[in-house]
């Protein structure tokens, strides 16, 4: 009994975490360059900066939301002194130096709505604006977004239904600190923050992290179409290795032969995955991202 309670505990950990699906969302993964700062997985307008200058519009910020969640959040300003330089506009979006255009990252299952948390300091009259877009098949399907002057001092959370489509298999979002649909006009040196975004329902705090043991690792993690296992005593025989998705379904059972460590995950889609190892006194457990 104990075994099974783990497994659905870890289960369920996956399964929150799979809901986001939106690459660094929560900002607390940068890399520097220079004197520079960059959200992985985001583009943004420090990309049009020199790495050696001494103002970047996008900046790793202490003040974070919710507090139990993370330890940044993303912020993102104006300079009027820079206008009409790219350099003024406060803008961040998923993905490359495409990515404000076309799909950015993949998403599982069909989200209802795009949630997360905001502080808006706007001056002049500035607009900011939250914005995602859903693709299948590289045809958009479904957009939606939030464009608001008002003041929002506090941390507040948004959550933006979409309205009614058939399938979804990738998104791109978009933020900028003025209005950028349209005449892409700086007003003021206004200031947005964004935190711990997610698809459907609202992250109000950090999952609970299962224990794992040392019976076996993964690796390259993500990894795309060869996964290798180091196994603690890989001559044991009949131990098993059940894959289950980020739903919980099970979608792979094999027995392991003395010695394997090749696992072949070429017919499984992109996604987060846990894969379970048993023994006849052991049960280890790993995530697994599968990332092409």
């Amino acid at each position: 009994m104990k075994k099974i309670t783990f497994i659905l505990t870890l289960l369920i950990a996956i399964t929150i975490n799979s809901k986001s699906q939106i690459p660094n969302n929560g900002f607390e993964s940068w890399s520097t360059y220079g004197n520079c700062m960059k959200p992985d997985g985001w583009y943004c307008t420090n990309d049009f900066l020199d790495t050696t200058g001494s103002y970047f519009g996008i900046t790793r910020s202490n003040d974070h939301y919710p507090a139990a969640v993370g330890s940044y959040s993303l912020k993102i300003e104006n300079n009027t002194s820079l206008v009409p330089a790219w350099g003024s506009m406060g803008l961040a979006w998923s993905g490359g130096a495409n990515g404000c255009n076309y799909p950015a990252f993949k998403i599982i299952g069909h989200p209802t709505s795009f949630c997360g948390y905001y502080k808006f300091l706007p001056e002049n009259k500035d607009t900011m604006r939250i914005f995602i877009c859903l693709y299948y098949h590289g045809v958009e399907v479904n957009q939606v977004s939030l464009k608001d002057t008002v003041t929002v001092s506090n941390w507040a959370s948004f959550t933006l239904p979409f309205s009614t489509y058939t399938d979804a298999d990738s998104a791109r979002i978009f933020f900028s600190s003025f209005n950028s649909d349209g005449a892409m006009a700086v007003q003021g040196n206004s200031v947005l923050y964004i935190d711990n975004l997610s698809f459907d329902n609202l992250i109000t705090s950090a999952p609970e992290q299962p224990v794992q043991n040392n019976l076996f690792n993964l690796y390259p993690n993500p990894a795309s179409d060869m996964v290798t296992l180091d196994i603690d005593n890989p001559n044991k025989t009949g131990s098993i290795l059940n894959i289950y998705n980020a739903m919980g379904a099970l979608v792979r059972t094999e027995v392991l032969r003395p010695n394997q460590r090749q696992i072949n995950i070429r017919d499984l889609s992109d996604g987060i995955y846990m894969v379970a190892v048993k023994s006849k006194d052991l049960t280890g457990n790993q995530k697994l991202v599968i990332q092409r």
